[in-house]
């Protein structure tokens, strides 16, 4: 099963994103999991675990010079990428028309089906525009914590429970870990901390 998550910005709601991540790997272990998220988020979603390809765009950007040769070049070669596969689920974890305007470029399978959410949740900033865009618009609590909102809108498109531990995926890239064990660097190599 190949899986499309857009989740464009901003850093806390990328890393509210993670442990949904995780959940899928853990649910549908043989699953290709991608992101499409803004450039200056890509790093960080590189180190998510289980993320098999990170599909930047620059929609902020891009906005500021909408006309201009380079953004039509560049969203060209964006929307390229976005349809090089052909999805079995694309889920909108954001809820705005600009990830939902995502969501429907992508490119889906025969059977394939987009998911985002149904209704507003508290802390979110929701648009109406991603549940028309969605094949499945999926109905979550209203009070609802951000990492709890994509846990269950994932669970609810794939059908799946969500897990009682929540784990974020982060990994640490191989080198910088055996470089800090050699060098006896403190920290270690298994836990990173975002402040």
């Amino acid at each position: 099963m190949k899986i499309l998550i857009v989740k464009l910005s901003s850093l806390g709601d990328v890393v509210h994103t993670m442990p949904a991540v995780q959940d899928l790997r853990a649910a549908l272990p043989g699953a290709q999991i991608d992101w499409v998220v803004e450039k200056g988020f890509a790093p960080l979603v590189r180190r998510c675990e289980g993320v098999r390809r990170v599909i930047e765009c620059e929609l902020r950007r891009w906005r500021g010079a909408p006309l201009s040769a380079q953004t039509r070049a560049e969203w060209r070669a964006f929307r390229a990428e976005l349809r090089a596969d052909a999805y079995d689920a694309v889920i909108d974890l954001q809820g705005l028309a600009k990830s939902a305007l995502v969501a429907r470029l992508a490119q889906l399978s025969p059977q394939g089906k987009r998911y985002a959410l149904a209704n507003r949740t508290e802390g979110s900033s929701y648009e109406a525009p991603t549940r028309w865009v969605a094949d499945v618009p999926i109905t979550v609590e209203p009070r609802i914590h951000a990492v709890q909102r994509s846990r269950v809108l994932c669970a609810g498109a794939l059908g799946y429970p969500v897990p009682d531990v929540m784990r974020f995926g982060l990994s640490v890239q191989a080198q910088r870990a055996q470089g800090a064990i050699k060098t006896g660097a403190s920290g270690g190599a298994g836990e990173i901390a975002l402040v």
